[in-house]
């Protein structure tokens, strides 16, 4: 008997040793493999053209003072793991005070350049892309520049837009209380993204422009390509495939009796969203007395020659106001409107509903 138990515990002995000299469990387990490497952070590289004054202590780059013309791209990195809608910023619940490359957002840094360089660069971008696509994405009311470009650099990551994205970043005061400065900036800054716009026609080779405005960035792309219109040959205009508008900040009835219907008239594909629980677009409607065009419920606007989605049913955050970014329902219709050209009818995740004005389109539940 103890013969028997001393050959059992050397046999349990031997393979402890061999456990512990190859790795393997006692049950049978194979070798721990070295743990894979961690995804790296990728990189963004966003064009810009901005009409800020330059910052005097160069944290924010650009202020919301105005300026002239400036030209750059910024490098802005996307962080592991990140998925599509999700806008990593630092959580002062986590006590995270500062942007981690790991974790958040990052903007890198920014290259400033000449005119020329800037448009060597992009038309080299433009070449490279399938159809020489380029869009356009002009930001809205309360935006400093670095939060713009981290936000548009996620939009574009998120749509895996083909062609480079451009940011038009006018001096908006990115506080709350400066509405009112940056309605009056907005204005100025209109001459100046046509001068942008007519630069880009006559000197870079895009063969596909789609324009993208939010908020109070929409009435700058509106006035400004109305300009445009008068401006420049039908044929110009027709490199223009898409304008979307996400939540724009314009006087509903102003919008829909004199900036859509001219806007119509130049042949170029218009789809508007709106939302009934845009928080932001509420204030402004209490600001200035009336709905906005980016209200739905009673307000929707519903025009000839644009397609309304009604989005009240998505997320955007803490103001329900940047729905377009952080829904992941709204990214894919985006994505299938850019990437396809599909009509509302046509798009798979939306249902026509039929109005005395007219049709628009929910997202199916």
């Amino acid at each position: 008997m103890e013969s028997t138990f001393r050959q059992r515990f050397a046999i349990f002995l031997a393979l402890i040793q061999i456990t512990l000299l190859t790795g393997c469990t006692m049950l049978g387990g194979t070798r721990p493999q070295p743990a894979e490497t961690e995804p790296e952070p990728r990189q963004v590289d966003l064009f810009f053209i901005t009409d800020r004054a330059p910052d005097a202590d160069g944290g924010g780059y650009f202020s919301g003072a105005r300026g002239d013309l400036s030209y750059g791209v910024s490098h802005i990195s996307i962080p592991p793991g990140h998925v599509m809608g999700r806008h990593e910023e630092p959580s002062l619940l986590k006590f995270e005070w500062t942007h981690e490359e790991d974790k958040h957002i990052k903007l890198l840094d920014v290259l400033r350049l000449t005119r020329d360089d800037f448009n060597a660069r992009l038309g080299r971008a433009i070449d490279a892309s399938p159809d020489n696509k380029l869009m356009v994405f002009v930001h809205g009311y309360n935006e400093e520049f670095p939060d713009t470009t981290r936000m548009v650099a996620q939009f574009a990551d998120d749509l895996k837009f083909s062609g480079p994205v451009m940011l038009f970043s006018w001096p908006s005061q990115g506080s709350l209380t400066g509405y009112t400065v940056d309605e009056t900036n907005a204005e100025w800054a209109q001459s100046h993204f046509v001068q942008v716009m007519s630069a880009l026609l006559e000197q870079v080779p895009a063969h596909n422009i789609y324009l993208v405005g939010h908020s109070m960035g929409n009435r700058i792309i509106g006035r400004a390509m109305i300009t445009l219109a008068s401006d420049r040959l039908e044929s110009d205009l027709m490199l223009f495939r898409e304008i979307i508008m996400i939540a724009p900040d314009i006087d509903a009835d102003v919008f829909r009796k004199d900036i859509a219907p001219r806007l119509a008239r130049t042949g170029i594909h218009m789809t508007l969203y709106a939302s009934s629980k845009d928080r932001a677009l509420l204030a402004s409607k209490a600001f200035h007395g009336y709905p906005r065009a980016g209200d739905s419920g009673e307000a929707l606007v519903v025009v000839n020659g644009m397609e309304t989605i009604d989005a009240s049913d998505a997320s955007g955050g803490l103001l329900g106001h940047s729905y377009f970014a952080e829904d992941r329902r709204i990214m894919e219709d985006i994505f299938g409107l850019l990437q396809t050209g599909q009509r509302a009818d046509d798009r798979f995740g939306l249902e026509a509903q039929e109005t005395s004005q007219g049709r628009y389109w929910t997202f199916r539940k």
